[in-house]
């Protein structure tokens, strides 16, 4: 009776095994979370704009 019960329990071990290995393949495995934070990612450079002051006093060295 024991021997039974021990062929018994391999038979359904076994039987769990091969059903869960079915079940990784239908499903494409285990997900595993993604934790990365979020960058943000905005363009930061800075336009260097010129005064009038200097782009007036440049015209007027020009002209002389």
């Amino acid at each position: 009776m024991q021997s039974l019960k021990k062929a018994f329990r391999l038979l359904c071990l076994s039987a769990l095994i091969i059903l869960a290995s079915f079940e990784v393949g239908l499903s494409g495995g285990i997900a595993i979370p993604v934790s990365r934070k979020r960058e943000d990612n905005t363009i930061t450079t800075e336009l260097v704009e010129a005064n009038n002051e200097d782009s007036d006093s440049q015209k007027e060295q020009k002209t002389r």
